[in-house]
């Protein structure tokens, strides 16, 4: 398992977290995985702007009452 970030972070990955994610990729898949290793991304602002707006944008093009449909 990987180490924490630091003692005592905010950020760190917790046994329970990586417990948390596997079961969520189980439920997702259906069927049993073990989560190898985790890690935590540390993105600058200025990435993050321009992929919270890629998201929108996708999210916006799949407004089917905007389409008429």
């Amino acid at each position: 398992m990987p180490a924490p970030l630091s003692a005592g972070s905010p950020r760190e990955i917790t046994p329970e977290t990586l417990t948390v994610l596997a079961a969520a990729v189980t439920a997702f898949l259906g069927k049993k995985v073990r989560v190898r290793a985790a890690r935590v991304l540390q993105t600058p602002y200025s990435v993050e702007r321009w992929a919270r707006q890629g998201r929108v944008m996708i999210q916006s093009s799949h407004n089917l009452i905007q389409r008429g449909r």
